[in-house]
């Protein structure tokens, strides 16, 4: 399928060293969705950013700071996704620090992925999870493009429930989820995660765990909802990418940029 190349894959570059990694991501995606490659790097006053003319695709060299850059990338370039490194053993002043990266991306319009390694397949096995919480449409969505466009298998995976009214809740989100796919003309695996404690265990850390997809599409946490044990401890997102796995991430937000199509 031919898309219209009006939106554009962003690739975030804190140097050259970065891109060997990405740019497969970037190449690939670009590719399934029909779009095109901007490379983008921030750099302080001083700063030479002229690194990032010899990479072979149009860029974006700006000044000032990552946060403000990040949080309009839909507006100004028309980023419908954002790939950028994430390195756990980076230093924490590092825009792939995982801690840096969450909050230089946490007013991003568009999904994020998060990449911590080469590129080894062309991201098969997708997953995302399904429980009794209020859920992202734009997760949903977003799962579906991977399953039209780039031929994944996706798997949506749910906890087991025994409480009856947190059960309801969650059959309310997958009916919702079936309707929206019975309407695209696509299927998807549903899998059953395996926990002694619904409640505790977070579905995504048991989907990687049970899983291994190529691919978690996720969700970030609301800052409303973020508790004493989020500071402590740090997010469920942080603590994903601590496992060292690729991630598609999507901040909770109502006006999330996606795909034209």
């Amino acid at each position: 399928m031919k898309q219209k190349k009006d939106q554009f894959i962003i690739v975030c570059l804190e140097s050259a060293d970065s891109a060997p990694m990405l740019m497969p991501y970037a190449k690939l995606c670009a590719e399934k969705l029909g779009k095109e490659i901007i490379l983008m790097t921030v750099g302080n006053d001083g700063e030479d950013c002229s690194w990032i003319e010899h990479l072979g695709a149009p860029y974006v060299a700006m000044k000032g700071d990552w946060k403000v850059a990040i949080s309009g990338l839909a507006t100004a370039l028309n980023g419908v996704l954002a790939i950028t490194a994430v390195d756990r053993k980076a230093p924490r002043g590092s825009i792939t620090h995982p801690a840096r990266m969450l909050n230089i991306f946490s007013q991003c319009r568009s999904a994020y992925l998060c990449v911590q390694h080469p590129l080894q397949s062309q991201l098969h096995n997708v997953c995302l999870t399904l429980d009794h919480r209020r859920e992202s449409k734009q997760k949903l969505i977003w799962g579906s493009y991977f399953v039209r466009f780039f031929g994944s298998q996706l798997s949506v995976a749910s906890p087991d429930y025994s409480d009856a009214g947190l059960k309801a809740r969650w059959d309310d989100n997958r009916r919702f989820l079936d309707k929206m796919y019975a309407s695209l003309g696509i299927g998807y695996s549903p899998v059953t995660l395996a926990s002694r404690h619904s409640l505790v265990d977070h579905p995504d850390r048991l989907a990687l765990d049970q899983l291994h997809p190529d691919l978690l599409i996720a969700l970030t946490t609301d800052r409303r909802d973020q508790d004493v044990g989020d500071w402590l401890l740090g997010t469920p997102e942080r603590r994903l990418l601590q496992l060292g796995q690729n991630l598609l991430l999507l901040n909770q937000r109502d006006d999330l940029y996606v795909l034209c199509d």
